[in-house]
């Protein structure tokens, strides 16, 4: 089954940047839209029935169940299949209108492997806040907390060769000042912790992050946006030896091309101090294309820079990712979706030891969904996700592949 989960921005889940906060709060604006539109219609059916003193509650629930095959859900180098069945269940909530306004999206998974006699246990929530101080002064946050057993393919919390149960939250707080028509400041801070319950994983991942940036924005034209972008982000590790502090100077633009199309860029430098370890620097850069038409959309990023070492004996990863989601209405009732996510990842050990190049290595998540609509609270829906990675040393690498069927209910 195909779940919303974080609002997603481009591979800066760690650092904030303007274009992302507007999305953020673009996409924020017009599910509270629809939302609002739908209380209006309940609200109208209730009192035709007499039950107008009920209140209106911005609150909808999506359930659904899933049965599948899976042929590798240990991650092993040589699989074994497994039949699993999937509950799932959808929690929306959003207070639209006023100077505040508040989304939620909690999701719950939880899934049974037979013949493994294993079980997964993944939920998120997402809540996102704006407030309008005044027509100069803009506040955003966002908190994304998530408690998973699967490894995450959409950023680098941790390895995805290995199923552990781990908590990885990411929130960030964002300021924006309109100084003149045209300039406006960006000033955020981000924090980012992850936890693994199995200590033999998390020695070498458990970790806190943090982010504070400064972005400067002039309007070159309605269309046009050049940026100038600093960021500092330290880390601290709860064990492994690999503390590092990053300077990220950046500088872009964001421009819409038409009424659909929006593109968003930005590069530069980045420099990395790695405790008692030395120092690295290279290049870093990040972009997205947004494409909205009347039945089909598309979200693609990528991004090269500095990412969190995923195995031992690391202490430099510079990564190479990117991903797109695109989700296409075939007929009124049914739409198709497709998701790729791709990471070639260049690791190296610390400087100081002169051991510049510990090997490289590809993941690859795939995802194919159809959905069938059949009336406007019941849909029917069959998916294919497939996930792989290649070795790297000693640690082998593996191959997936899941097909599922279920149903979904809306409340």
């Amino acid at each position: 089954m195909i779940l919303p989960c974080r609002l997603h921005q481009p591979r800066d889940r760690k650092r904030a940047h303007s274009i992302s906060l507007a999305l953020a709060l673009a996409i924020s604006l017009f599910a509270m839209a629809r939302q609002l539109a739908g209380q209006e219609a309940v609200s109208s059916a209730m009192e035709e029935a007499g039950l107008g003193w009920l209140p209106a509650v911005p609150i909808q629930i999506t359930a659904g169940a899933d049965i599948g095959y899976d042929d590798n859900a240990a991650l092993a180098s040589v699989g074994q299949g497994s039949v699993f069945t999937r509950e799932n269940i959808i929690l929306t909530y959003a207070r639209p209108g006023g100077r505040t306004q508040i989304s939620l999206i909690g999701v719950g998974r939880f899934s049974q492997f037979f013949d493994l006699n294993t079980d997964d246990k993944n939920g998120n929530v997402t809540l996102s806040l704006t407030h309008n101080f005044s027509s100069r002064l803009f506040f955003y946050a966002n908190v994304y907390a998530a408690y998973a057993t699967e490894p995450d393919f959409k950023s680098d919390v941790g390895p995805e060769n290995v199923r552990a149960d781990h908590f990885d939250t990411n929130d960030i707080f964002a300021v924006t000042y309109s100084w003149l028509p045209r300039l406006n400041t960006v000033t955020s801070f981000t924090l980012r912790r992850v936890k693994y319950s199995d200590s033999s994983v998390g020695a070498q991942q458990d970790r806190l992050e943090n982010t504070i940036a400064q972005e400067i924005s002039y309007s070159l034209t309605r269309r046009t946006r050049l940026v100038a972008d600093y960021r500092y982000e330290w880390i601290d590790y709860d064990t492994a030896p690999t503390d590092s502090t990053t300077h990220y100077v950046l500088a872009g633009f964001d421009h819409r091309l038409t009424e659909h199309l929006a593109v968003h860029l930005r590069g530069g430098e980045s420099f990395r101090s790695l405790e008692n370890n030395g120092h690295s620097d290279g290049p870093y850069f990040e972009g997205s294309l947004d494409y909205t038409s009347s039945n089909h959309w598309l979200s693609w990023t990528t991004s090269y820079g500095f990412e969190a070492p995923n195995a031992a004996d690391i202490a430099i990863r510079k990564t190479l990712r990117t991903g797109f989601v695109l989700t296409y209405l075939l007929t009124s009732r049914i739409s198709s979706t497709a998701a790729v996510y791709y990471h070639h990842d260049e690791n190296e050990g610390p400087p100081a030891t002169g051991n510049s190049s510990v090997g490289a290595q590809d993941t690859v998540d795939l995802l194919l969904g159809l959905s069938y609509t059949i009336n406007k609270r019941l849909s029917l829906h069959v998916n294919y996700n497939h996930t792989s990675q290649s070795a790297l040393q000693s640690a082998p690498g593996y191959s997936r592949n899941s097909y599922s069927a279920g149903l979904t209910y809306t409340y």
